[in-house]
């Protein structure tokens, strides 16, 4: 870190002193390194010996430097009064204010210095550290500016490449990056340049420029993974990350850092033991590297091997213990106790709170607040959630209104008698089987008992839906789906998911394609059904029949506030800025109700089940027999078990629907009731509603 070295130089003589010294003695700079100027001081001596003021002025060097801020300010204004304008009083003046923290008065004296001399470098340091101290940074920038322009020196034009970057001065940024590579080219700014050219949009710059770092013996570990992120992120392009960097170890570039960008594309491309083994040889060679670690543990814990997920998640730690990403993830499936090592470290990672960004104080609340349900403080564990909360609304804002305008959209003008016709408009297909609802309300364990059946594969949280009807008219208005900020699209192998101006009959085809391809990508190209569980899909209830007539959905619900608490406790990696808030959890869940309301009055019968995630726990078989049902497959006794099924899970519940069926979450928001009024209020009368609907269905059992 940048540190301003003024305070403990030594006394220097102004460019303008009122005295010409008749001999001079040179004092060495007391840190170059960190930006000082090389000849610091040139302090005049009389003939006959020391001059009687500069020995004053020396003396109250020292009692500012030893903290007798009262005694320096005296002495010094000693000598000011026998000598006013003198250049090395009017510096030691400035010190003499910083140092009692006075910044308001040494900015005003440093802003005459710099116009009395504008091209004296001490002067715009000098200046630059009083904004720094007030907390300036804009200030700041400015003085750094000018003392390069006058003399470059590494450690301020680094200093100023941060805050431009911090400031989100990208582009001055870009410049200062620049200037230093100039000056002292290395791989960490090098790195820095293609992290600055992708967040200003100059991403095919960004690409060359970490194609030529890729050519460096050892390449840079941050090139290759910018480089593979543009591949993946931008690109979506994971076959294209593995043959590069396939051949590149093949030619024998073996560096730990190309098994890593190779095991993202293997991931992205769903090959997810050849992931694993790729990581595994990156570790091998670099052990110290935390992301590493962790995105091991990601995968393990998708393909249901928890206990070594957590391994690798004390691997990280051990090199980063206050790493609140690890923190949160590992504290999932760790029931903390006081005392023990875990908690431990989230205490010691709150005691460090301000050395985080904003999104990682986030996840660091989120996990404390796991740990402290733990142990049972659920009020400490309710206060970080919404300390959590307010900081997330800080980061992704909600605007409830967006939402809710385009639910309404897709119901204004429908009835049954809008979908005679939707037969003859869309791609006929019995294999799309859309489970849908709110997030937290049983998707997952509806998907796991479907996917279980010999014939049908679990695809999991596909973000295709929305692709395939970018560009499709509703109510005469234009919907535009197809570039949602952060959203990465699943990956489709062969299949071009650009639909404009496509048909509703040829978009239902294209996703028939899509989802045909991810059966073969995951050796189940024999599939009959094909499980689509995107929750949010529920938007486009009433579309889909419009594109995919033959398709079956199969709705989830839960106790309204069951299903929000599960979702309020959860951090969500991949957005959902609703649920960070009980009163917008309340309102989402309010539109999302009254939304499939109407759909369930108006869909044609047999293309929606709903099922309740209550009655799937009170008789398991009975309701999986009806899902399989509804989706036009015999019955088969392996939906029965569904937690002994293999296959990659990446939902919040890939532990749970790994498990024989369980009753604990079913009323568990009675336990929490005295933490979430807001909520309760929010939903009103759907509480009641439900609670009725679930004892006239008990009754109706007996």
């Amino acid at each position: 870190m940048f540190a301003y070295p003024f305070i403990s130089c030594p006394i220097r003589e102004a460019a303008i002193s009122t005295k010409k010294p008749e001999r001079a003695r040179r004092v060495p700079a007391t840190n170059p390194a960190a930006g000082a100027p090389a000849n610091l001081a040139r302090l005049p001596v009389s003939a006959e010996g020391e001059d009687p003021d500069l020995a004053k002025l020396q003396q109250a060097a020292k009692a500012r430097k030893q903290g007798l801020i009262p005694l320096a300010r005296q002495t010094l204004a000693d000598v000011i009064k026998r000598r006013p304008g003198w250049g090395p009083a009017r510096r030691e003046l400035v010190m003499l204010h910083i140092s009692a923290e006075e910044f308001a008065e040494a900015e005003r004296l440093l802003l005459t210095e710099t116009k009395r001399a504008p091209r004296d470098r001490w002067g715009w340091m000098s200046l630059g550290l009083v904004r720094s101290r007030s907390g300036n940074p804009k200030g700041e920038i400015e003085c750094l500016l000018k003392a390069l322009d006058i003399q470059y020196e590494s450690a301020p034009a680094r200093r100023l490449f941060e805050l431009q970057r911090d400031s989100q001065d990208l582009a001055g940024a870009l410049e200062t990056v620049a200037m230093l590579r100039r000056k002292e080219d290395n791989d960490v700014l090098a790195v820095a340049h293609c992290q600055l050219l992708v967040r200003l949009g100059r991403r095919n710059e960004a690409l060359v420029l970490c194609e030529q770092l890729m050519e460096r013996k050892p390449a840079p570990v941050g090139a290759i993974e910018q480089w593979a992120a543009l591949f993946l992120a931008d690109r979506n392009e994971p076959d294209t990350v593995i043959d590069t960097l396939g051949r590149k170890i093949a030619e024998g570039r073996t560096e730990p850092a190309f098994y890593h960008g190779m095991s993202r594309g293997l991931h992205r491309a769903e090959r997810n033991a050849e992931a694993i083994d790729a990581l595994h040889k990156a570790l091998e060679g670099d052990a110290k590297q935390v992301q590493w670690w962790y995105d091991l543990a990601v995968i393990q814990r998708q393909m249901g091997d928890i206990p070594g997920s957590q391994e690798s998640l004390e691997h990280a730690m051990a090199i980063d213990p206050l790493n609140p990403t690890a923190l949160r993830v590992f504290g999932v499936e760790y029931k903390h106790a006081y005392g023990d090592e875990p908690t431990k470290r989230l205490n010691l990672a709150l005691a460090h709170m301000e050395r985080f960004k904003p999104e990682k104080k986030v996840e660091l609340h989120f996990a404390v607040a796991k740990a402290a349900e733990d142990v049972g403080e659920l009020a400490t564990a309710f206060a970080h959630y919404e300390v959590a909360g307010r900081l997330q609304a800080q980061l992704t804002p909600y605007r409830h209104a967006g939402a809710e305008g385009l639910l309404k959209l897709t119901r204004v003008n429908t009835s049954a008698a809008t979908y005679q016709r939707a037969s003859e408009m869309g791609f006929k297909s019995d294999k799309p089987v859309f489970v849908l609802g709110m997030p937290r309300s049983g998707t997952s364990l509806a998907e796991q008992i479907i996917a279980s059946h010999p014939d049908a594969h679990g695809a999991g949280e596909l973000k295709l839906l929305h692709r395939v009807l970018d560009g499709v008219s509703i109510n005469g208005k234009l919907i535009q789906t197809g570039n949602e900020q952060g959203v990465i699209p699943t990956y489709i192998p062969g299949v071009d998911l650009s639909c404009d101006g496509l048909s509703l009959r040829e978009r239902g085809e294209r996703y028939v394609e899509a989802i045909n391809a991810l059966a073969r990508a995951a050796g189940r190209p024999e599939a009959k059904r094909v499980v689509d569980k995107m929750p949010g899909n529920y938007f486009w209830t009433g579309v889909i029949p419009f594109i995919l007539p033959g398709a079956r959905i199969v709705h989830t619900r839960r106790h309204p506030v069951d299903t929000c608490l599960s979702i309020y406790r959860i951090f969500f990696p991949d957005g959902m800025p609703w649920s960070y808030n009980l009163p917008d959890l309340a309102k989402c869940y309010r539109s999302y109700h009254e939304h499939m309301q109407h759909w369930e009055k108006t869909l044609p019968k047999g293309i929606m089940l709903s099922v309740r995630y209550e009655d799937v726990v009170a008789d398991v078989e009975a309701k999986a027999r009806q899902i399989i049902a509804h989706i036009g497959l015999p019955w088969n006794e392996a939906c029965l078990k569904f937690y002994e099924t293999e296959r990659p899970v990446k939902t919040a519940s890939l532990s749970q629907v790994r498990q024989p069926i369980y009753n604990t979450s079913v009323g568990r928001w009675r336990k929490y009731e005295a933490y979430l009024k807001p909520l309760l209020d929010g939903l009103g009368p759907l509480v009641k509603e439900y609670e009725d609907e679930l004892a006239a269905s008990s009754v109706e059992k007996k």
